[in-house]
């Protein structure tokens, strides 16, 4: 956990994404929510979106977009309407605000493009984690530093 953390440079003013890849089972998400709540307290706005790509499937990306900027700015029923019209309202409302979010078991790059279009939709000194099994998807989408957890060495 202590490479994932000193890959999140807290203390940086800039916005950073950071990922986390490996095969399923592996631990990402559970390393994902102890980095989460060891640095929290240093956020504005505070979401972590589990199973991505299970809920992308059940509810839609305008689901997941309402969810996260209900959670960033503690209103409930935001209404977006379409994944187009959530990009401006995501960036419109965050470009200003410390934001830490996790997004968890994330499988197509609509999806990050939908939550986390670019860094300048968020403001100074924001964290985005994102935990995959695809580690293209990172680099397709210009994930600054990723992290690679491996198997169990059974020597």
């Amino acid at each position: 956990m202590l490479k994932v953390t000193s890959l999140l440079n807290v203390g940086s003013d800039g916005v950073l994404m950071v990922g986390i890849h490996g095969i399923g089972g592996i631990g990402k998400t559970t390393i994902a929510r102890a980095v989460y709540n060891l640095i929290a307290d240093q956020f504005e706005g505070l979401c972590f979106l589990d199973n991505v790509r299970e809920n992308t499937i059940k509810d839609g990306l305008v689901h997941l977009q309402e969810t996260f900027l209900d959670d960033i700015i503690r209103k409930k029923y935001t209404k977006i309407g379409s994944v187009n019209k959530g990009f401006p309202i995501i960036k419109h409302r965050l470009h200003q605000k410390k934001v830490l979010l996790v997004l968890d078991d994330v499988d197509k790059l609509e999806q990050l493009k939908a939550i986390v279009g670019e860094s300048g939709w968020f403001g100074p000194g924001s964290r985005v984690i994102i935990t995959t099994r695809d580690r293209h998807l990172l680099t397709s989408h210009r994930v600054e530093k990723s992290y690679e957890l491996d198997g169990l060495n059974m020597k």
